[in-house]
């Protein structure tokens, strides 16, 4: 937890989980300064006021900007456990939108999953990690490819092994200040009408390794070459 999640800026915490991590893992005290994010609004330093097994209080600095959110995410729907690792991890990279859908050789009956329900924990232990991000990613799950749905979107890509370009090839196409947005295949991949509907909707294929990834090691590896093009760290 590198960032307390505050959901307004009162410097009033209740939530059971982070009081129980102030005591239990950080052995935190009266005068201890946390570095704290208040939703939707900014970031702080907290200084604990009082701390008692229901309730932390903050006395909190003048807030600061967070950076705003970067890129969308489409992805298609894969086991739960899998499903949560990408709403934590992919909210810690920077993500705005998350969409997943049943892509062709997706499990239909994992769009039913309660991982789903209660994705908001997920979310905030990836924007707590993070430290600089301050906005809930919103999440939507669909039944069908949702590729139509971008096409006035200006810069989209598809992670596809048979790609003949790069990211680092397309550098100079991208444009940092207006969203990215990537398609990712669900664990058993995309098929050719999978791709080719993205395709139509305006997608770029794009190569990130020459070896077939995890779900959420593909998210990390494109992503990741992309802050490296952005160069904000």
């Amino acid at each position: 937890m590198n960032s307390l999640i505050l959901k307004n800026s009162d410097g009033i915490i209740t939530d059971p989980k982070i009081i129980s991590h102030l005591h239990e893992t950080l052995k935190a005290q009266n005068g201890d300064n946390f570095k704290c994010t208040i939703l939707n609004q900014g970031l702080s330093i907290g200084s604990i006021s009082s701390l008692t097994d229901k309730e932390c209080r903050l006395n909190l600095s003048p807030l600061t900007p967070y950076e705003p959110q970067w890129f969308n995410l489409i992805v298609g729907v894969s086991r739960p456990q899998t499903s949560k690792k990408v709403l934590e991890h992919s909210t810690t990279f920077g993500a705005k939108n998350i969409h997943f859908f049943k892509a062709t050789l997706s499990e239909k009956s994992y769009l039913d999953s309660k991982v789903f329900e209660d994705c908001e924990e997920y979310l905030l232990a990836g924007l707590s990690q993070s430290a600089i991000y301050g906005e809930i990613p919103s999440v939507k799950v669909d039944k069908y490819n949702p590729a139509d749905s971008y096409k006035d979107h200006p810069q989209k890509f598809i992670l596809d092994l048979n790609g003949k370009e790069n990211f680092l090839q397309m550098s100079s196409g991208i444009n940092f200040d207006t969203p990215v947005t990537l398609a990712i295949g669900p664990e058993r991949g995309f098929i050719s009408e999978d791709i080719e509907r993205f395709h139509q909707a305006g997608f770029k294929s794009v190569k990130i390794s020459s070896s077939i990834l995890r779900v959420e090691h593909a998210i990390y590896s494109a992503v990741s070459q992309l802050e490296l093009i952005r160069g904000r760290y």
